[in-house]
């Protein structure tokens, strides 16, 4: 169970990009083999790729792995980078909790409008940007206490 919540991000972005692959693979078999060609495997292809970028992304930055500058950083002293941390983490902390804020907002109004093909709300589509910022928020807090 450990290992599951540790590595929940990656988890669900890898599920979601093995959906994509297998809705892309059975969409094209089945418009050019089979000549009967689906309309959903394309539907349900992007919304599982948008799972996959935003849980992808907050797989690496739980993992530092976002690209950043740190030319002028290194050679700052110990003090101001404590500083220029602690200042960074409050920074992106109000602007993750803001953003998730819009994102929840979003995400409730989209619910009453449909996918074109699946019929699903389209709140499921915009999920994983909600938990984006969610599991962003977390592991900055939990970056920060170390």
């Amino acid at each position: 169970m450990r290992f599951i919540i540790k590595n929940l991000e990656e988890i669900i972005a890898a599920i979601a990009i093995c959906i994509v692959v297998l809705a892309a693979f059975y969409g094209v078999i089945s418009r050019y083999i089979l000549n009967n060609p689906v309309n959903w495997s394309n539907e349900l292809a992007t919304i599982s790729f948008t799972w996959a970028v935003f849980l992808g992304a907050a797989a690496a930055w739980k993992s530092n792995k976002h690209i950043h500058l740190d030319l002028v950083y290194n050679f700052l002293p110990n003090i101001l980078k404590k500083i220029s941390d602690w200042l960074k983490f409050l920074i992106l902390t109000i602007f993750f909790v803001f953003s998730l804020y819009l994102a929840i907002k979003f995400t409730i109004t989209a619910y009453n409008k449909p996918t074109s093909i699946l019929r699903i709300p389209f709140s499921y589509v915009d999920l994983p940007v909600v938990l984006f910022f969610l599991s962003l928020i977390i592991r900055s807090l939990q970056k920060f206490k170390k």
